[in-house]
């Protein structure tokens, strides 16, 4: 059908299109606020603004050009979108329908150059969340995931079991392209495959026979007990770097009474995280069948959701005063929580002594990362002397030393500053301290991030040889590890002035931006968090410059790196800014800040009008100056 359009009115084409998506308008004439208003997201839950009768009377509907885009656009009152209907190639045939919620774009449905006029795509946006979904037919029912994030995926789980969904899980699943390309080989690829395929079995048996998940329960959030880990490329089965989650818990609420589902473990894909086995719901006392993690030794527990089968029987009343213990502590005061601090660890050193010898070593390693952890919060006073006896112990387990020296370096800085040492004086004794734990482990993989903080502290003071000396050892030492990406990035942006700057990303909006686009005019790339406060006070004065130069003569480049893509949304949609804002998920440790050593914020780097770097540090207070020296030709 759009190619039968070029002679005919732009208004009628649109509408031509927008009745596929459920107008029941006359092709002949615009369609009303009320009938624009009716169209709904193809797929189900999405939230957007809904205006009652009332507030639909004072809208109104008419063509915009939005980011040169032609499109019909509903407005409310107040002049915020409600609804925008565009076409995107220039063909007169509308190809995406946009809703928004308070102002912001929150979902979309796309049909990619599909000669029907269906939609073939469906993207959660801005405060809607991340999802990517692909309807190949053009059904209106998912196909497959190109993009979810790891609490959007346990959050499918959730609604999949609840409508006893086995298509909707399925879908989740890897395929054996996913798992090669998240970096899996040989047995190893092999046998996740196995689990992907079982794990369908599983679903459609438990979502049969369970009955604590329903249509009505509702997801509230992820639980796991630790941070995503990287299996490094070289590991058995792996040729490349590999991000996943072991230990994962999805919480719900079904009329008013806590539900957990246990998900396990979750591989990165792309940009989808997928889960490789059934989810599970504890029974009668707790037990769970024995999946195989990523990262925890084989029978270690759940302790979120309750213990793996298989679990030395001696160790099942530690575990559950572990659980006990933490539940008490998230409803105490912080008096409470000191004092069951204690109780935690001590609970925890006794499953550490009692774990068999396979096991010895992961719950060693996570007693002291709580010790660590609660002396960083202030809640352990004693927490340095059982890190200093767990270190004197281990002197014969390199690793294990290792690991604990390292937390004692963190650990001993935290100690310093809740007392309120001097902090020049503290700042050098944990650069020395970092200098002796490189030189006592030099191959421990916590060598990696010391020389991090060696080297950012060599560039940070003007030294920038043996900053690039330091990040260079890194690259070569432990290449393949997230600290060895930095370094390299961070040698890639010492050595950037005069030369084109490769930066490439995506708009919070799903915009691709390059460096290209800006030539002929200098550019300001612009690292920096909502959490960041001196960046924010940068923001004013960076608008101030395009508003005084105007952007055909200095345009900007925002590089947004926070974790949480919703609070930078709010932010934006509070205070938005005239220049695009690349996003990629993962802050200072995604590929964004990754890919050119982005360690501290805020960063600046100055591009010249021809395309390559002019100053790759540029202060706000220089900014002016070095801009006004680039206008000029100087």
């Amino acid at each position: 059908m759009p190619s039968s359009c070029p002679l005919r009115p732009f208004l009628r084409c649109l509408l031509a299109g927008l009745a596929v998506a459920g107008f029941a308008a006359a092709a002949a004439a615009a369609p009303t606020v009320a009938e624009a208003l009716a169209v709904e997201p193809r797929q189900p839950g999405v939230d957007c603004d809904r205006p009652t009768a009332d507030e639909a009377g004072s809208a109104t509907i008419k063509q915009e050009k939005l980011d040169g885009i032609s499109a019909l656009v509903v407005r409310g009152a107040d002049g915020r979108i409600l609804r925008s209907f565009a076409d995107t190639n220039g063909d007169r045939v509308v190809d995406r329908w946009s809703f928004f919620k308070d102002g912001l774009e929150v979902y979309r449905d796309v049909d990619g150059d599909d000669p029907d006029t269906k939609a073939d795509q469906s993207r959660w946006l801005t405060s809607g969340g991340t999802r990517w979904g692909v309807d190949a037919d053009g059904d209106g029912a998912l196909d497959s995931w190109r993009a979810i994030s790891a609490e959007e995926t346990t959050a499918e789980i959730v609604r999949a079991l609840g409508s006893r969904d086995a298509a909707a899980f399925a879908r989740l699943l890897p395929t054996k392209a996913d798992l090669e390309t998240a970096g899996f080989t040989g047995p190893k690829l092999e046998e996740l495959v196995a689990r992907a395929t079982a794990a369908k079995q599983g679903f459609a048996k438990l979502a049969a026979a369970q009955m604590k998940v329903g249509p009505k329960t509702v997801w509230t959030s992820m639980l796991t007990p630790q941070p995503p880990g990287v299996l490094p490329a070289g590991s058995p089965g792996v040729d490349r770097d590999v991000v996943a989650y072991d230990n994962v818990v999805a919480l719900a609420e079904q009329a008013g009474n806590g539900v957990q589902v246990i998900v396990g473990s979750l591989v990165r894909c792309g940009d989808a995280w997928r889960p490789v086995d059934a989810p599970q719901l504890p029974d009668g006392d707790g037990r769970l069948a024995e999946t195989p993690g990523f990262f925890a030794p084989a029978g270690a527990s759940m302790v979120a959701g309750g213990d793996a089968a298989g679990v030395d029987e001696a160790l099942r009343p530690l575990l559950a005063a572990l659980r006990e213990i933490e539940d008490r502590m998230a409803a105490a005061d912080a008096a409470g929580r000191r004092q069951l601090a204690g109780q935690y660890v001590g609970k925890l050193g006794e499953l550490a002594a009692a774990a068999g010898v396979a096991d010895r070593a992961f719950w060693s390693r996570q007693l002291v990362e709580t010790v660590a952890a609660y002396v960083q919060e202030g809640l352990l006073p004693e927490g340095l002397a059982v890190l200093e006896k767990i270190a004197a112990g281990a002197k014969d387990d390199h690793e294990l030393l290792a690991f604990v020296d390292f937390r004692l370096v963190q650990a001993r800085y935290a100690a310093g500053m809740e007392a309120g040492a001097d902090p020049q004086k503290l700042q050098d004794e944990w650069f020395a301290s970092l200098a002796k734990f490189v030189e006592d482990h030099p191959q421990a993989n916590e060598a990696a991030e010391a020389l991090l903080q060696l080297a950012f502290r060599d560039e940070f003071e003007g030294r920038d040889a043996e900053a690039v000396a330091r990040y260079g050892e890194i690259a070569k030492t432990f290449a393949g590890s997230p600290q060895a990406r930095k370094a390299a990035g961070a040698v890639r942006r010492l050595e950037s002035v005069g030369k084109p700057l490769p930066l490439t990303g995506t708009t919070l909006d799903g915009k691709q931006v390059t460096m290209d686009s800006f030539k002929g005019r200098p550019v300001l790339v612009h690292y920096w968090s909502t959490d960041c406060e001196p960046c924010k006070v940068d923001l004013a004065q960076i608008r101030e410059l395009q508003a005084k130069y105007g952007p055909q003569r200095f345009a900007c480049v925002g590089v947004a790196l926070d974790a949480d893509r919703q609070k930078l949304a709010k932010f934006l949609s509070g205070k938005p800014l005239p220049w695009p804002q690349l996003h990629d998920e993962g802050g200072l440790d995604g590929k964004l800040a990754e890919s050119f050593g982005v360690l501290a914020l805020p960063t600046m780097i100055l591009v010249a009008a021809d395309g390559t770097v002019a100053d790759r540090n540029v202060s706000i207070t220089d900014l002016e100056k070095k801009l006004a020296a680039l206008l000029e030709g100087k």
